[in-house]
């Protein structure tokens, strides 16, 4: 008798863990369709900002590629 309660017992526990895993699955799947959109977004409203003023994308991609330039170690 009690091999069949610790087996009912470990079939519940599994089929919380089951129902668990796919509610942590589905969250998820809409946060990165989240970030999806939000970088797709950010991307568009850079590509506007450099559309509007490219010496100041030019300016700005330079100096970021200066100082990683510096930061990155030389062998």
């Amino acid at each position: 008798m009690k091999t069949i309660l610790g087996l009912a017992t470990l079939a519940f526990v599994l089929l919380v863990v089951e129902e668990k895993a796919r509610q942590v699955a589905s969250d998820a799947t809409v946060a990165y369709g989240e970030a999806v959109e939000q970088a797709r977004g950010a991307t568009q409203s850079l590509s506007h900002s450099v559309e509007q003023q490219p010496w100041a994308g030019i300016l700005i991609a330079s100096g970021l590629g200066y100082i990683l330039a510096r930061l990155t170690p030389r062998h």
